[in-house]
């Protein structure tokens, strides 16, 4: 795993639902505040990178930005950085067709929003073959590395939705 990306996996990083992009901008927040998936996409994307997302693309927006990201549903050519989408299986709204409404930075109708969470791929995979995805999850209450089948035994998981690649942006070494 990329160096870049090895320092989040550490369990000072705390799991926090709330803590946002908007509130975590930076790797001494996410330790202080603690971080939800979707800040630490931001993060491990501006270590890998250098580019520093806008941090008003939270879950909804960032999964639907095709400004600064390619979308595919093709797994098979992940490269370090690619995020990826999971949720929930059958969902009542469509992702593309989902609304987001906020109450200050709270999303109030999250329950519609199929898409659940995001991982980012760290450029390795097990001895299977399976892509290892760095991610900030409830279930361990800090930042782990899964291996992509994982993540299908649990419910909120289930459902790949597909991966976003940031457009023309180089990994900086």
């Amino acid at each position: 795993m990329d160096k870049c990306l090895e320092r989040y996996v550490d369990s000072a990083f705390v799991y926090r639902y709330t803590q946002n992009p908007d509130a975590v901008r930076t790797e001494d927040d996410a330790r202080k505040y603690g971080l939800n998936c979707v800040a630490l996409a931001h993060l491990a994307i501006k270590a890998l990178t250098g580019h520093e997302l806008p941090p008003d693309l939270l879950c909804a927006e960032l999964y639907a930005d095709r400004e600064r990201f390619d979308h595919t549903e093709d797994l098979k050519d992940l490269r370090a950085g690619d995020l990826v989408w999971f949720g929930i299986e059958n969902p009542s709204v469509m992702p593309d067709a989902f609304m987001p409404r906020y109450e200050g930075r709270t999303l109030v109708n999250w329950d519609e929003f199929p898409v659940k969470h995001v991982a980012v791929y760290t450029g390795d995979r097990d001895v299977q073959g399976e892509a290892l995805l760095l991610h900030a999850t409830f279930y361990a209450g800090t930042n782990v590395v899964w291996p992509l089948s994982q993540f299908s035994s649990y419910r909120r998981y289930k459902k790949i939705y597909g991966a976003s690649r940031l457009r023309n942006i180089d990994i900086v070494k």
